[in-house]
């Protein structure tokens, strides 16, 4: 999740704790870490993890054999990887236009990263694509680990007595490493370089290693779902990207049948209904309850992506009421608000063009 977001996590869990809560999801643009020159506006994808000499064919199949991933696991996860990062440059984002030329660029060596592409290079293949830029996968490496811990199970005889039997629980982890470089066209030259580090851990349980074993995963589905991972990173790192954010608001106050009526438009999704009967609830003598009806408008205006309007009905749950769900929201709701003006420079370019 997007850093500007992990503080919602502290405080929609203290509010799941403190009182009856339903919970309302919002599809929200993150800003991109690295933003893209105004005339980066299309690019294409491409691979250049493919061996161009008999040395690094050799050298990868022996790296197959050794580490038991089999051969050609990693060509296939550095493909699903550069597939990955260009749909979700397309499907997930608005920033670029992207042309799924999916290019197999020959020039994989046994160092991590190579060297940069010659600039005139870039400029005559953009110029055929008919692209700003290259998203080019340079790096991909995988590495498993796996461990096996000694456990038990409960089971039951024949006359219904339970007793313990001992298991077998492997753990895999599969780690990929990408470096990624994104080339403008306008000079041929770098406009942003990563190294990327993604894992996931796979478990199995058996009455037996074996048996364990065959719980886990194919390696090369593991690593192919590592991949995913990796691109779809890569691809937030350079252009704003939706994510999904929880809310959770209040479903009752003491003593005020209001609060429970707006919470059922809610949850039906007529917010404009639930607003209205948050707002005379609101005008409730009981701070309590007042900070709470607050409390949920301010999410309510969040939903229908008011920002400023939830900062405001936020401050009156905070400051008026005492609400300390709304201190932590306002927290919350600033860090919004400087994303989203992020998010407006970094998709300036578009509106002008």
């Amino acid at each position: 999740m997007h850093k500007l977001y992990t503080a919602a996590l502290t405080l929609f869990a203290a509010l799941l704790l403190s009182a009856c809560a339903s919970t309302v999801h919002i599809r929200a643009l993150a800003p991109a870490a690295v933003p893209m020159p105004a005339n980066l506006q299309s690019v294409a994808t491409a691979n250049r993890i493919i061996p161009d000499s008999r040395r690094d064919k050799f050298y990868d199949v022996l790296e197959g054999v050794f580490t038991g991933e089999g051969l050609g696991v990693d060509r296939a996860g550095a493909d699903e990887c550069v597939n990955v990062v260009g749909q979700a440059l397309a499907n997930n984002s608005y920033r670029f236009k992207v042309t799924q030329a999916q290019l197999q660029l020959q020039g994989k060596g046994r160092e991590f990263f190579l060297a940069p592409l010659p600039p005139r290079y870039i400029q005559d293949l953009c110029r055929r694509t008919q692209v700003d830029g290259l998203v080019v996968l340079e790096a991909f490496d995988s590495d498993m680990a796996l461990t096996r811990t000694a456990g038990e199970r409960t089971v039951k005889d024949k006359e219904g007595k339970e007793r313990k039997v001992p298991t077998v629980r492997v753990e895999m982890v599969m780690k990929v490493v990408t470096g990624f470089r994104t080339y403008g066209a306008a000079q041929g030259f770098i406009l942003d370089q990563a190294r990327q580090e993604d894992q996931l851990v796979f478990r199995g349980e058996g009455d037996t290693y074996p048996a364990a074993l065959r719980q886990l995963p194919a390696p090369e589905e593991c690593i192919r779902r590592v991949a995913q991972r990796a691109g779809d990173g890569y691809a937030r790192r350079i252009a704003p990207s939706y994510v999904n954010l929880t809310r959770d608001y209040f479903t009752s106050a003491k003593k005020e049948a209001l609060m429970k009526q707006a919470a059922m438009r809610a949850e039906a999704q007529d917010w404009q209904g639930a607003e209205g009967l948050w707002q005379q609830a609101a005008r409730n003598l009981n701070p309590k309850v007042a900070g709470r009806a607050f409390y949920n408008l301010a999410v309510a205006s969040e939903v229908r992506g008011d920002l400023p309007g939830a900062l405001e009905w936020a401050k009156k749950a905070a400051y008026t009421c005492n609400n300390g769900q709304a201190k932590a929201y306002l927290r919350v709701l600033n860090d919004r608000l400087r994303a989203q003006e992020l998010v407006q420079e970094q998709l300036k370019s578009l509106s002008n063009n």
